[in-house]
């Protein structure tokens, strides 16, 4: 509750000093949604946001609710295409290594492993004893 309060005496600052103008009106651009859809997707929050187009977050929510829902997406889809692109088209081993531990759920092995294994197994066989 304290960091909420001392953003909106920050923001009250800020309109009070001229920093930014609350327009009676908001009427969302192709350049303040494409803002917003940048914003969103760099992890700006709402607030800031709000902040930043000098409008109120419930202004920024009724005007701009798709890119809100949509924009970490759509980054999110960019950058795995780009990533998807270096493995399967380029010669990028460490994409192609990226893509296979994160989607093809392959991994290193390690000690640990061989541990875990040897212990499994030795419980298999005292139950089986049993």
């Amino acid at each position: 509750m304290a960091i909420c309060g001392a953003r909106k005496a920050i923001s009250k600052l800020a309109l009070d000093i001229g920093i930014i103008k609350m327009t009676a009106k908001h009427e969302p651009t192709d350049a303040s949604r494409s803002k917003v859809c940048a914003l969103t997707s760099f992890g700006i929050t709402q607030e800031d946001i709000a902040l930043y187009l000098g409008i109120c977050v419930d202004t920024l929510a009724k005007h701009y609710r798709f890119e809100l829902d949509t924009a970490v997406t759509h980054a999110n889809s960019m950058v795995a295409n780009k990533l998807f692109k270096k493995a399967t088209e380029g010669d990028e081993l460490a994409a192609q290594i990226f893509w296979l531990k994160t989607r093809g759920r392959w991994r290193e092995k390690d000690a640990e492993d061989k541990t875990r294994l040897e212990t499994r197994v030795e419980q298999l066989i005292d139950k089986l004893a049993d």
